[in-house]
């Protein structure tokens, strides 16, 4: 993250997928302007140390989810793991917003942007999620 600043003398807008997002969460908050998850594996738990040094840094996150989580088998683990993790978003959230943070959760198929897996930035309609988080972080001046 340094090396970004130092490039650019911008903070980085880190983006992280999946099990990867735990990584995001501990990354020091000195050179990240904002964080985007991907279907993350998880949030931080609302009060922990990880949640308020990304509150006490004003670090705005949005946190993306595609399809496939509410319609899973109920007989694969993952697929109440997966609705657990949304669940927990949200909540992480809405704590994080009432704290006087910035988070927002996009669900995807809610938002009329269809057909995305886990790998959604794999998608055929990828540029439309790029334009999503883009116009997201314009919102934010960090575009």
């Amino acid at each position: 993250m340094e090396d970004v600043y130092e490039m650019t003398g911008n903070k980085a807008i880190y983006i992280t997928h999946s099990q990867g997002s735990r990584v995001g969460w501990a990354t020091p908050v000195e050179n990240i302007s904002a964080i985007v998850a991907i279907e993350p594996g998880g949030t931080p738990e609302i009060g922990s140390e990880y949640y308020q040094r990304l509150l006490d840094a004003k670090i705005p996150i949005a946190v993306y989810f595609g399809d496939y989580i509410e319609n899973g088998p109920e007989d694969i683990h993952s697929s109440q793991f997966w609705k657990n993790v949304k669940d927990a978003a949200f909540a992480f959230a809405e704590a994080y917003n009432a704290d006087g943070g910035d988070c927002t959760v996009v669900d995807l198929p809610q938002e009329g942007i269809t057909g995305n897996s886990h790998f959604m930035f794999q998608e055929m309609n990828n540029q439309e999620i790029a334009d999503h988080i883009e116009a997201w972080l314009a919102e934010r001046g960090l575009n």
